[in-house]
């Protein structure tokens, strides 16, 4: 793989700079073709929140930044293979800064892919198997590429599905999922779909990687690989935009933070040898899944976020609670104990996953995932919740906040008497509840709640899955116990 200049971590101004050099991307939002998210009012916002991330990274140098073994620049600590407990540790509180940028709206900033693609090339040796040591070698590669250039990078991993009674290789006679079609002197020739790419207007590049196990026969599409955004055949179909141009005081989070999600069509799209991470192993791809520690990993940095998200969740009940005079009740309190009890739980598990973690085989140190797996059954329930806690704490305050142009009306007098609280002037309580609105019902909060619900897989599966692997032979030695004396 060609190698670019290192650059190391970037600033927001070098982020925009490079989405404005890129014309040549086919994103689709709304019917209309667009090359550049910049030049677009509903994009636009979402471009300058990722630029934002990569300038808080510069700000907190000290939490987020670490020299690179490789080069010496500072780069992202979520590029880094974490070798040792403390890397683990670290990693952590750069995760939380960069969380707390978006207040955990943004799901995918890049350092989830980030924290990817280094539990992957600390993991070549599983993917250099049954002969891919060519496939091991670009994946390694190219996560050097992503930590040198500091890549805002999306990826999709699922295939669409017409059919839920069907696997993917048989959908709509096996044309819709993304497969392998031939092969040219450059690479393999690549076509159908996945989704859903999140972020991907704001990306530079797109990786596709397992995401669910394939059945025998279906080598095909037993692929993974990484991709300019730009590269001929490749179109983005974005979904509906939950952005609000309007001002921040209207739509504080929807004015800012909407990541956005696409459906990725690859029209015969050729992937150059050197960015083809497999090609046709099937018990390869099973074992991206299983043997490489991504579970792991990718659980750390995600629960990471959701415990930013839940503190802010906490943080938003406790001042509308404050602000309302209603904090002192017992049925409100209740209702933020709730809140902080999850947002505990989830630090807890977090600590508990770094101080029981180990070396795994690959020479990577590896978060314990017994109390993230717990988590990852729990947090699909926790985070909704979340959201309807809100509801009950607020009440009928989220109908009584008017608009920024109403404070600039003639009516401002009475918007003044009559919408004050107990703990705030009129404006301060029309700003809390609009930001506490925009969090749980508006279009943003609506996608939000989905996306806690499903980005890991539902609650059912996860919570089945934690029983299968759970370590049961303490519990049935104590049964075993009683069952002889």
């Amino acid at each position: 793989m060609a190698t670019t200049e290192t650059i190391g971590a970037r600033s927001g101004a070098q982020f925009l700079e490079g989405l404005a050099n890129d014309r040549e991307r086919e994103i689709w939002i709304g019917g209309e073709r667009v090359a550049n998210p910049l030049d677009h009012p509903l994009l636009r916002s979402g471009a300058e929140s990722i630029a934002r991330v990569f300038d808080t990274q510069l700000e907190h140098a000290e939490v987020c930044l670490a020299p690179d073994p490789d080069t010496g620049r500072l780069v992202n600590r979520t590029h880094l293979i974490p070798r040792t407990r403390e890397d683990l540790e670290k990693r952590r509180a750069s995760m939380e800064v960069i969380a707390a940028a978006t207040g955990g709206m943004m799901g995918r900033v890049p350092d989830y892919l980030n924290v990817t693609f280094a539990c992957f090339a600390g993991a070549a040796d599983v993917w250099a198997r049954r002969g891919n040591e060519r496939g091991a070698e670009n994946i390694v590669n190219y996560q050097k590429l992503m930590k040198d250039r500091d890549l805002s990078t999306t990826h999709a991993i699922m295939n669409p599905v017409a059919d839920r009674s069907k696997p993917d290789a048989q959908q709509m006679g096996g044309e819709i999922s993304l497969h392998k079609v031939g092969e040219c002197a450059e690479g393999i020739i690549v076509r159908g779909a996945r989704m859903l790419a999140t972020l991907a207007p704001f990306a530079d590049e797109i990786s596709v990687y397992p995401g669910s196990p394939l059945q025998e026969g279906d080598e095909a599409y037993a692929i993974a690989f990484a991709l300019p955004m730009s590269t001929p055949g490749l179109r983005f179909i974005c979904r509906d935009s939950f952005a609000k141009p309007q001002s921040t005081f209207d739509y504080p989070l929807s004015a800012r933070f909407d990541e956005m999600d696409a459906v990725v069509v690859f029209d015969d799209v050729v992937v150059p040898w050197d960015r083809v991470f497999l090609d046709g192993d099937l018990l390869g791809y099973d074992e991206v899944i299983t043997d490489t520690g991504w579970r792991g990993h990718i659980m750390h940095q995600a629960f990471t976020r959701s415990y930013v998200k839940l503190v802010f969740a906490f943080g938003l009940g406790h001042v509308m609670a404050q602000t309302t005079g209603v904090a002192r009740f017992d049925h409100v309190q209740e209702k933020l104990g709730q809140i902080w009890n999850m947002t505990e739980l989830t630090r807890s598990a977090l600590v508990t996953a770094e101080a029981d973690s180990y070396l795994d085989d690959h020479g990577v140190w590896y978060p314990h995932d017994r109390p993230l797996m717990a988590l990852r059954g729990e947090m699909p329930k926790w985070l909704p919740r979340t959201h309807e806690l809100l509801q009950l704490i607020g009440g009928g305050s989220f109908m009584a906040t008017p608009s920024e142009a109403d404070f600039n009306s003639a009516i401002r007098g009475d918007i003044e008497k009559y919408f004050q609280a107990a703990g705030a002037d009129a404006e301060r309580r029309v700003r809390l509840f609009r930001l506490a609105w925009d969090f749980i019902g508006s279009d943003l909060g609506g996608r939000s709640e989905l996306y806690e619900r499903f980005y890991l897989s539902d609650s059912w599966r996860m919570t089945q899955l934690a029983y299968r692997t759970a370590d049961t032979t303490f519990a049935e030695a104590m049964v075993e116990r009683f069952l002889r004396d």
